[in-house]
């Protein structure tokens, strides 16, 4: 052997023809895999599709529908009022069903402050209604109009009540809001609630200042917003004490230190 010759000790590995055959048992076992690979996904998907429609059908079955509607607070309002407002009917489904638009609707009632709703899932609706209250009324062509602390008119009557009596106008539909301005004459209706029948008139503005009339005693200079309770007892003490006939204008700024003008002439 000469030094150009090499020698390999390994012996030549045959290649692998792709198209010999596979032993059967192997391939018998490969088609085996397979076949329970399809078989666990159509199970699958059998399943889901049977829970999918078991659920969509318990969703529009009476077992998830409404089946009461119940309605708390609502003196004023009334029930029927609040259903009607609400809109739901008795078997709407559940699953899905939006409370908001019901809750806004009966928001928007005139007598209604706060509306708190809920439901149970065995079929429960409930409106949970916080009303507001009348502090004054003010007379319209039609009779007098009940309104709130806020500005807000309840309802109309056709005769007087037994509430303050306020001056102001416009006054809007049961619902809607009397202009800011009304607010002062409110707040002071609300003060006085107690004291009606002992003389109180009307409550308005004159000159450009809340003013409580006094009915054959002069009238009462109400001053600010502040203290409004305050300003009641001190005008409840003046009413339950002191003779008011000579008197023409109590002045109420400071409620602790009212100050009273005299009518000239007056015995």
């Amino acid at each position: 052997m000469t030094s150009d010759e090499k020698t390999d000790d390994a012996s030549p590995v045959p290649p692998q023809d792709p198209q010999a055959p596979v032993d059967p048992r192997i391939e018998a076992r490969r088609q085996d895999v397979r076949s329970r690979r399809r078989l666990r996904v159509w199970i699958t998907a059998g399943i889901v599709a049977v829970l999918a429609a078991i659920g969509f059908g318990v969703t529009q079955s009476p077992l998830l529908d409404v089946d009461e509607i119940e309605v708390i607070g609502a003196r004023r309002t009334g029930t029927a009022r609040v259903l009607e407002a609400a809109g739901i009917d008795l078997g709407t489904a559940l699953l899905g069903l939006d409370l908001s638009g019901p809750t806004r609707s009966i928001a928007a009632l005139p007598w209604v402050d706060q509306v708190r709703s809920s439901r149970t899932w065995s079929g429960k609706v409930t409106f949970d209604v916080t009303e507001r209250t009348a502090v004054g009324q003010i007379p319209i062509q039609e009779g007098w109009a009940l309104v709130d602390l806020d500005g807000r008119a309840l309802q109309t009557n056709p005769s007087r009540g037994t509430l303050p009596v306020v001056l102001f106008s416009p006054v809007p539909e049961p619902g809607d809001w009397l202009s800011t301005r009304a607010l002062p004459l409110l707040e002071a209706s609300d003060a006085l609630i107690s004291l009606q029948g002992e003389g109180i008139g009307a409550i308005s503005w004159v000159d450009g200042q809340v003013t409580v009339d006094l009915p054959g005693a002069g009238m009462v200079h109400w001053g600010g917003r502040d203290d409004p309770y305050g300003k009641a007892v001190t005008l409840a003490t003046f009413l339950a004490r002191v003779d008011l006939k000579c008197f023409e204008v109590i002045d109420l700024t400071v409620p602790e230190f009212p100050v009273l003008t005299r009518i000239d002439n007056c015995s």
